[in-house]
């Protein structure tokens, strides 16, 4: 139940979020997490395509400007609620699926998650620990358990809180990056 207050109230947060304040802090985020070691030295990137009607951090950017200089990676959710993760170069590689957030399409080649040198993913709230909240469906938390890299979450500071709830099965992240902070986790 704690899970499910946090989810609504931090999500209307984002959803508030004015448009021309997120611009600014998706540009700063995504900057930081570019001149990182970590990011510069890795080969083979997971990111997440943001849902525009919860106002996730802009990762576009990323895809963009990187796409022609490594392989990023997109999940697609399966009916088994794992997700495959597929190989892009641009939003064109994608198509919305049913619940809106854009997925790698069918012709984009797979990519094992133990290939993976960078995993960049979302979440609705974090504490300073690495803890996340995602939406509560584990798609992440089961993916997390087969990659041997580091993970990082994007978020804005506003998301961080004093301590979220974690269970058994919740996957805790290395580095969460805000517009005004980098939390190292781990």
């Amino acid at each position: 139940m704690v899970k499910k207050a946090i989810r609504l109230v931090v999500r209307l947060r984002r959803k508030l979020h004015r448009n021309t304040a997120k611009s600014e802090k998706d540009r700063l985020i995504c900057a930081k997490l570019t001149k990182m070691e970590v990011f510069r030295r890795a080969k083979k990137i997971l990111l997440y395509a943001p849902i525009p009607h919860e106002k996730e951090v802009n990762t576009w950017l990323i895809i963009e400007e990187w796409s022609s200089a490594k392989t990023i990676a997109l999940p697609k959710m399966l009916k088994t609620k794992q997700m495959s993760l597929r190989i892009v170069t641009s939003r064109q590689d994608t198509q919305p699926n049913t619940l809106h957030i854009h997925e790698p399409i069918a012709s984009c080649e797979k990519i094992d998650p133990k290939e993976i040198d960078l995993a960049i993913i979302p979440g609705v709230a974090f504490d300073k620990k690495g803890n996340r909240i995602g939406f509560g469906h584990g798609y992440y938390d089961r993916l997390l358990k087969k990659l041997r890299c580091p993970v990082i979450a994007l978020a804005y500071d506003f998301q961080i809180l004093h301590a979220v709830p974690r269970h058994e099965h919740d996957a805790p992240v290395d580095t969460i990056i805000t517009e005004k902070k980098t939390y190292h986790t781990s």
